[in-house]
């Protein structure tokens, strides 16, 4: 039986060079970067840009990762290599200004708006069976995907399956939440994008990840380590195991193992943890789960552990959203910015300023289709999802 290779980085700190020594010996374990790209090809590194953030929030992948990434492949003799996220607010130039990302520290990749929407039917969609990609993602011979570990409102966590989201553009987005109402449904889809678009590698950034009230609203917290592999389900199964929560809970890996694209089962994944050598140079050994654990686990990881309810009707209908979690408003960290409105993509809108903009907006929780859309924009952290706290006792 062929196994699903991860590869374990410890790492305490960004920097870009010992990350780029790291990497590179954790991607020769799995073959050597040939394995994934060609030197000619239209290459996109797709980082998690959720919004303009500083790098020390944990709200986007870091940009030590980013450029030791880029620099691998401009070594490798990549010429065509682009990055960019579609951002879930504000645009990817003002992400990548925010992180110090510019044309002379990027190595030659070159940075991407991921604005121009291209409408592509997958007719072997399992769930979805046509997307609205950004051209880059549609151009692209291989994509890499550098993800951020972070927890998530909707899908417990974020992590490799749920980054590529960001391959729909703009406000698309917002749509997709309402055409796929429930975690089932929408983990579905992202196992339909897996399944239909070129991404090759994947990089998790858990070097500092985002616990709480993710994935734009969390705390950071060090989990010192960087996850590589070609399976995006694997990756996101060692992250739960880091932080003890049950692979079989998470819908993004429930589904993408059904659908094809990956392993949540621990005796289909091989690790190994990069060490350095006598020579200082790095190499991959062999590992087991239960000490990679015990050396990077956090128990007291701040997710939630609860078990979704579940029925037939989940994975095809919004019967059941009405008895999941809901987002509630902070009036006292409120600013009224808007931003929550403005994003949630119900017709009619599920949270508006119904009393007038001089107060914060209120919720219709029969309109609410719980995406957490407004959740995961708010700027300032004023909404959280009732229950979703769930330390590990």
């Amino acid at each position: 039986m062929k196994k699903s290779t991860v590869i374990i980085i410890p790492q305490k700190e960004y920097n870009e060079n010992i990350i780029y020594k790291k990497l590179s010996a954790a991607i020769d374990s799995l073959g050597g970067l040939g394995n994934f790209v060609k030197k000619e090809d239209n290459i996109l590194v797709k980082p998690n840009f959720l919004s303009p953030s500083e790098a020390d929030s944990s709200t986007v992948t870091h940009p030590e990762v980013i450029r030791a990434v880029v620099h691998l492949l401009s070594d490798f003799g990549c010429n065509n290599v682009k990055y960019g996220d579609s951002p879930g607010h504000g645009t990817c130039k003002a992400a990548a200004d925010k992180l110090g990302l510019t044309p002379e520290n990027t190595f030659g990749a070159k940075l991407t708006p991921m604005n121009e929407e291209h409408y592509t039917e997958f007719a072997d969609g399992m769930t979805a069976k046509e997307f609205h990609f950004t051209k880059e993602v549609v151009e692209a011979d291989a994509i890499i995907n550098v993800c951020k570990m972070k927890t998530h409102a909707l899908e417990t966590i974020t992590g490799a399956v749920k980054n590529v989201y960001g391959y729909i553009c703009g406000l698309k987005k917002a749509a997709g939440h309402v055409k796929y109402p429930n975690a089932s449904v929408f983990a579905r889809m992202l196992a339909d994008i897996h399944r239909c678009t070129n991404t090759s590698l994947h990089i998790m950034d858990g070097i500092v990840a985002m616990e709480g009230n993710g994935p734009g609203s969390g705390t950071p917290t060090p989990m010192n380590v960087i996850l590589v592999s070609s399976d995006p389900v694997a990756v996101d199964t060692v992250f739960c195991h880091l932080v003890d929560v049950n692979p079989e809970l998470i819908p993004t890996n429930a589904q993408g193992a059904a659908m094809g694209i990956g392993t949540m089962n621990a005796d289909e994944i091989e690790l190994r943890i990069i060490e350095e050598a006598e020579s200082g140079s790095y190499r991959a050994a062999p590992a087991e789960l239960s000490a990679i654990v015990s050396e990077f686990g956090n128990p007291e990881y701040d997710v939630d552990r609860v078990k979704k309810k579940k029925t037939f009707l989940s994975r095809f209908s919004s019967f059941m959203t009405g008895f999941q979690r809901k987002p509630y408003i902070d009036g006292k960290e409120c600013i009224k910015c808007g931003i929550c409105v403005n994003h949630c993509p119900v017709p009619g809108k599920a949270v508006d300023f119904t009393n007038g903009k001089d107060k914060p907006p209120v919720y219709d929780y029969n309109k609410c289709i719980r995406c957490y859309c407004c959740q995961e924009m708010c700027p300032k952290s004023a909404i959280k999802v009732k229950g979703s706290k769930r330390r590990k006792s």
